[in-house]
């Protein structure tokens, strides 16, 4: 696995995480607790690093695959020219 490949797969993996600690947050939330019922649904600023991460993922992975794309080219190009 060369660098490009695994820019692409640790971008999928940014976007992916977050999205799935996102939900099992709120599941997790949605769960009967002990007390007075109240569900705490997390707060805005527990939420940040959540989205923050998934604009990183959706940010790089374009990115990393233009990347990808453009290394996949030149070694084209020099295989046909060797």
């Amino acid at each position: 696995m060369n660098r490009h490949v695994f820019y692409i797969v640790i971008s999928a993996f940014t976007l992916i995480f977050p999205i799935c600690t996102l939900l099992y947050g709120l599941w997790d939330a949605n769960q009967p607790k002990i007390g007075d019922g109240v569900f705490p649904a997390p707060s805005f600023l527990q939420l940040i690093p959540i989205f923050c991460g998934i604009f990183i993922g959706i940010t790089n992975l374009p990115i990393a695959i233009i990347r990808y794309l453009k290394y996949k080219k030149t070694i084209n190009i020099h295989d046909k020219s060797a």
